[in-house]
């Protein structure tokens, strides 16, 4: 597969609760420095899910440059199409840890936001997608990239997997090429103008972007797992809706990428929606119970062992 998209250093600091305006906090322990980036942490989540991957970006020359592209090579990614972006400097993202395990994050994208304006690193992507299984993208880098690399992988009749984060309006021509959209709560309200409060406001939801044209739409749930609406055998749409374990949550940071990845993985492999679905969520319900973006992903074994033994 191929994933095209972000890549950050994680600046994480635990906080007794997370700020309000004008509130400063005193944080617990130290700074951690965890690879991470929506684009790096779906890669890491496809290889260790146990598929082929690899990743286009761009990262600065800098040390948070050189520690991002260790991590991803010591994942056993292809970071072949990865670019030293010699004018901005790497992603950074900052992030507050409570101890809920929820989160509020700020991102600096630097580099991700040249991934698209270099002409020589794209006409290599565009060659990547045509023999990819599948394209991954998300919205850590430029809007017009995006809809660039969708349209290319959709003329060659590739899939695509567009994870809305962070929420940002595409325009319907684009979404109508995307193979399987996935969002969360926020994103699909701000996609669909209508409120995501509940798993039947989600059912709801999918199902309108999915009459749209989108083929497979996926709403994330957070702790009450995931809604999947696509078109059955008759051409009807199909909604599955499958529930998440419960397990102590540690940290929710690379949840939906983790959830992206696994999704992708399943898919791509040839299970059923029902079965890829449930991958997913079981996948990203493990990831939720460890400390840290790429390095709380599970394994593929990890995730079998805990949920399918």
């Amino acid at each position: 597969m191929l994933v095209v998209g972000s890549l950050n250093m994680d600046q994480v600091v635990r906080v007794p609760h997370l700020p309000a305006l004008g509130e400063t906090l005193l944080g617990a322990g130290s700074l951690k420095l965890v690879p991470g980036g929506k684009g790096a942490n779906q890669a890491v989540a496809i290889a260790r899910l146990g598929a082929e991957v690899t990743i286009a970006g761009r990262v600065g020359t800098d040390p948070f440059g050189d520690r991002l592209l260790k991590a991803l090579q010591a994942a056993q990614i292809d970071t072949g199409q990865i670019v030293l972006d010699e004018q901005e400097a790497s992603g950074v993202a900052f992030i507050f840890l409570a101890p809920d395990g929820n989160n509020s994050i700020v991102v600096a994208a630097g580099a991700n936001m040249r991934l698209g304006q270099d002409q020589a690193q794209l006409e290599r992507i565009f060659a990547e997608i045509r023999t990819a299984k599948a394209l991954v993208l998300q919205l850590e880098i430029p809007l017009e990239t995006v809809k660039l690399l969708t349209s290319v992988a959709h003329e060659a009749h590739i899939p695509v997997i567009l994870n809305l984060a962070p929420a940002q309006p595409l325009p319907q021509a684009t979404l109508q090429q995307v193979s399987v959209l996935v969002l969360n709560e926020t994103e699909a309200s701000l996609l669909s103008g209508q409120r995501v409060d509940s798993t039947e406001d989600a059912r709801i939801v999918a199902t309108v972007l999915h009459e749209h044209g989108i083929a497979s739409v996926v709403i994330t749930l957070g702790a009450r797992g995931a809604i999947l609406v696509t078109t059955d055998e008759s051409g009807k749409p199909h909604s599955i809706y499958q529930e998440a374990p419960k397990v102590k949550v540690v940290d929710t940071t690379a949840a939906g990428d983790c959830f992206v990845g696994a999704l992708a993985v399943a898919l791509t492999e040839g299970q059923t929606p029902e079965e890829a679905l449930r991958f997913a969520v079981y996948a990203s319900a493990l990831k939720v119970t460890r400390f840290g973006a790429q390095s709380g992903l599970p394994t593929r074994e990890e995730v079998i062992a805990a949920y399918y033994s």
